[in-house]
């Protein structure tokens, strides 16, 4: 995973990027290891890390923090969840590349485009 995709591993580190989501927006990965479609879209991830350096970018494993995964009622992965000003302001389920840019795009104040094939 990119060095800019921060490890969500317990309810403190969920605490501190929801705190940066009062400053920028923060996109948080809910995933696991041994999920095929989970590894897929965490290659984008690292790239919209870098392409976004303005949005905050976390990923929590699944098995590793079970209380953040309950405390974000999280039933379905992959799963993004969007956060600004503390709160969530969207959420979807499954590895979809372009939605996940789409969404960024348009949360973070830039201009949505076509997304590539």
């Amino acid at each position: 995973m990119d060095s800019r995709v921060k490890t969500v591993s317990g309810v403190l580190d969920l605490a501190s990027a929801l705190r940066v989501s009062h400053r920028q927006l923060v996109v948080v990965l809910f995933s696991t290891s041994w999920c095929e479609f989970c590894q897929m879209i965490r290659l984008y991830l690292g790239e919209f890390a870098e392409r976004y350096q303005d949005v905050h970018f976390c990923e929590v494993d699944i098995n590793a923090a079970r209380e953040v995964v309950q405390r974000c009622r999280i039933a379905w992965f992959p799963t993004f969840q969007f956060y600004r000003n503390g709160s969530k302001v969207f959420q979807f389920k499954g590895p979809n590349r372009c939605l996940l840019e789409e969404m960024i795009q348009k949360l973070r104040g830039g201009k949505c485009g076509p997304c590539p094939d």
